[in-house]
């Protein structure tokens, strides 16, 4: 159990660390999504991952996806254990 939570803590931290990372519009889109009250369907859900997609294609500091993904999850471990 305390395993668990420890790994729901460390997701948690990480996604608030990425959300300081996103731009002010990308911010602007997430807030219009989560705020909206209603409930949405799996496949409204769905279309809305899709309209997301590609949000960082603009990003400068991203030159491969891969690499700039391997080296997000280093510091994943570090955290981890540290």
């Amino acid at each position: 159990m305390k395993h668990t939570k420890r790994l729901e803590e460390n997701i948690f931290a990480d996604v608030v660390e990425k959300l300081q990372s996103l731009t002010v519009s990308q911010r602007k889109y997430l807030h219009e999504i989560l705020s909206d009250k209603k409930n949405l369907s799996v496949a409204s859900k769905k279309k809305l991952l899709k309209k997301s997609y590609g949000v960082w294609v603009d990003r400068q500091e991203i030159k491969n996806s891969v690499e700039y993904i391997n080296e997000i999850r280093k510091g994943w471990r570090s955290r981890l254990t540290g």
